[in-house]
């Protein structure tokens, strides 16, 4: 339901702004190993910058991995023996009182060697896997909105039906917004143009989109926030899940069954699933006239910190894989071929719209 506040009807379409602050960013097309190994560096680098606690000296104001905290565990969880297990990180991801993680410094220098049970580069291989999709001019320039609490920020949706929805909606809104000031006998002038009809949907791995995460501050890039957006659906079946009435904005939910694994590549996997549905029947799938266990659910964020964190020792987080909905590839594919060899996502610039 927020994403309808970011595109109130009384939206103002003659202020639009284009700040030209950097130069394009490619790294949304299919890359070879070379590129993925430059990008896998390049998200490390500000993985391990983001969970720093001593970070304010290079990046002044930049907020560490936003992870939840639980006081207590969820339903059926088992109690805390003092060491994390797979089954705990996962259980409380979603089910936790918001906090910020700040790791020790010496993360900075031990780099892969003391970063937990995954190296960072390890991680962002398999996030690069996944698609999401934002709303960019034909360059390739983000839009922003201006949301409530007046942050400048630009989403990557994790399913391209979702960023499909928000963009008709802005566009029926604006449209309705230029009908009414017209009706209301402004000058086309003061009126301006509907910014939302030059927009696409173009595709940026998710390695990338967390980097940009990581690196949101009000004092950095021009006081630009990101995040990482889950469907409307996925919102509901998460809360319907854990009970609770709403879940903060940039928490994306993951579901999974607890001992449920796959098959990839001759290696049993733990698959973490965007949707619920897809984890459904895929179950149903390996496991027929089996009646499914309770879906449970967790956080992407939280799951991502733990996966890097020192001093966890639970070598079943090394399984986990990430699944995103069945159709993103065929939209991947869709949208780079749109894109008129544009590049998908241009960093520092901006389209800001209220």
């Amino acid at each position: 339901a927020f994403f309808f506040q970011l595109f109130p009807p009384a939206l103002k379409m003659g202020f639009s702004e284009i700040m030209s602050m950097g130069t394009s960013w490619r790294s949304g097309c299919r890359p070879s190993k070379r590129n993925i190994a430059l990008a896998s560096n390049l998200f490390a680098m500000f993985f391990i910058l983001a969970v720093a606690s001593d970070w304010s000296e290079i990046l002044p104001g930049v907020r560490a991995w936003s992870v939840l905290r639980s006081t207590t565990s969820a339903p059926g969880s088992p109690s805390s023996t003092g060491e994390s297990s797979r089954r705990d990180i996962l259980c409380n991801g979603l089910l936790m009182t918001g906090s910020f993680l700040a790791l020790p410094s010496g993360v900075m220098a031990a780099a892969d060697q003391e970063s937990g049970m995954m190296s960072t580069s390890a991680v962002a291989s398999l996030l690069h896997e996944v698609p999401t999709f934002a709303i960019v001019d034909k360059q390739g320039v983000p839009f922003m909105v201006v949301g409530e609490d007046a942050k400048v920020t630009g989403y990557f949706f994790t399913s391209f039906s979702e960023a499909d929805r928000i963009l008709k909606v802005a566009v029926k809104s604006a449209d309705k917004a230029i009908r009414e000031a017209r009706a209301e006998g402004k000058s086309e002038e003061e009126i301006g143009t509907n910014p939302w009809k030059m927009a696409r949907i173009s595709t940026v791995p998710l390695d990338s989109a967390v980097t940009l995460v990581t690196r949101s501050s009000a004092s950095f890039g021009g006081g630009n926030y990101f995040r990482v957006a889950p469907s409307e659906q996925d919102v509901e079946d998460a809360l319907e899940i854990t009970g609770q009435e709403d879940l903060a904005e940039g928490k994306v939910p993951l579901f999974y069954y607890e001992n449920f694994q796959v098959d990839v590549k001759g290696a049993p996997r733990s698959p973490l699933y965007f949707r619920k549905s897809e984890l459904e029947e895929q179950f149903s799938k390996n496991n027929r006239g089996v009646d499914p266990p309770k879906v449970l659910v967790t956080e992407l964020f939280a799951v991502l910190a733990q996966m890097v964190k020192p001093g966890v020792e639970d070598k079943d987080l090394q399984s986990l894989i990430f699944v995103p909905p069945k159709e993103s590839e065929k939209n991947r594919k869709a949208c780079e071929k749109a894109s008129g060899g544009e590049p998908p996502y241009v960093v520092g610039k901006r389209i800001i719209v209220l």
